[in-house]
């Protein structure tokens, strides 16, 4: 069978059972978003590998090189923001065509750097080697957490709230404005372009959700909204029911999809790389949890609805239509 044909998590479950074997038991392996791996008692090194290839993950030359690297660095920490981990190291491997300017990959080094140092992140190694083309990011990043205070994906249940840390779609707008000629202002472009170019993980908040030993599963919002729940779904056996009415479709996305005649909330369920958190919590702790974040972070938190015990993923409209919904985002295979 070919992967097109079996599908990426599919892919994954095989490599899973194939490789679990050799998997640390007192630590978390393959199908979350980062590995814990015990160094001393009950402390865990979380460790996450992205890999962006130029024509898939980033357009050359739509996007600069001190965005690229920014935004390389960037997707990694937000797989450590889902664990409730505080980062320490990043690794980074270049596979670089051979007319590759050096400035080009300085500039590269220079936009991470800007969001290492916001976070204290050391860039402490990595490797740089020869491609015939395209041009291949490969972040490795590691930080820390405490066993009882790592974020995982398994852990929710039924009637539990599922909760986002902000508004959704401002990234596929900026895709939408990089490959189609859309006409919208010039603030509307920015912040569109801000969002896909330069996303801010939710380190910090990550951090704070953990600690507050309330949330009960997490996942960075990468892939889109509706394709990320399913991994929580899939993941603890549950379905979810969604309110349209609830969805934060973020400013951005609502002028571009009006300017481009699609549907907000396309952007906001199907497209990626949001990077906020989506996470569960039990009903009965997400008042003192939300009032507590607005007062930590000036931002809201937002209920997107709540886990059911069927296994479907629907979504009441603002109509009062109840809809089945199926992920028609981007998929690797």
């Amino acid at each position: 069978m070919k992967i097109n044909e079996i599908g990426e998590q599919a892919l994954i479950k095989e490599i899973a059972a194939l490789t679990a074997s050799t998997a640390d038991r007192e630590g978390v392996g393959i199908g979350d978003d980062a590995a814990l791996t015990r160094v001393a008692d009950g402390t865990f090194v979380a460790t996450s590998k992205d890999m962006l290839v130029e024509g898939v993950h980033f357009l050359l030359p739509g996007i600069t090189a001190q965005d690229l690297g920014f935004k390389a660095l960037a997707v990694n920490l937000s797989d450590l923001a889902a664990m409730g981990a505080k980062p320490r190291h990043a690794f980074v491997a270049l596979a670089l065509p051979a007319g590759t300017e050096c400035e080009f990959v300085l500039d590269f080094f220079r936009g991470m750097m800007e969001l290492a140092k916001s976070y204290g992140i050391a860039i402490s190694g990595g490797d740089l080697v020869a491609s015939p083309g395209p041009l291949v990011v490969s972040v490795t990043v590691q930080g820390e957490v405490r066993r009882e205070q790592a974020l995982l994906r398994r852990g929710a249940r039924p009637g539990e709230l599922v909760c986002t840390t902000g508004s959704l779609g401002a990234s596929a707008a900026g895709l939408a404005l990089l490959l189609q000629d859309i006409p919208c202002s010039d603030k509307v472009r920015a912040a569109a372009l801000q969002a896909h170019f330069r996303p801010r993980p939710r380190v910090r908040e990550g951090l704070w959700l953990a600690a507050g030993g309330v949330v009960t599963t997490a996942i960075d919002i990468s892939d889109g909204l509706l394709k990320d729940i399913r991994e929580i779904m899939e993941i603890n056996g549950c379905g979810a029911l969604l309110y349209e009415e609830n969805i934060p479709v973020h400013p951005a996305a609502r002028a571009v999809a009006a300017a481009a005649g699609r549907s907000p909330l396309d952007f906001a369920l199907h497209g990626g790389e949001d990077y906020e958190l989506l996470f569960t919590v039990p009903e009965n702790a997400f008042d003192n949890l939300a009032r507590a974040y607005t007062e930590q972070f000036g931002r809201p938190l937002y209920t997107l609805g709540r886990l059911t015990g069927e296994n479907r993923l629907q979504m009441v409209t603002k109509s009062g239509k109840w809809e089945e919904l199926v992920f028609a985002g981007y998929r690797h295979f």
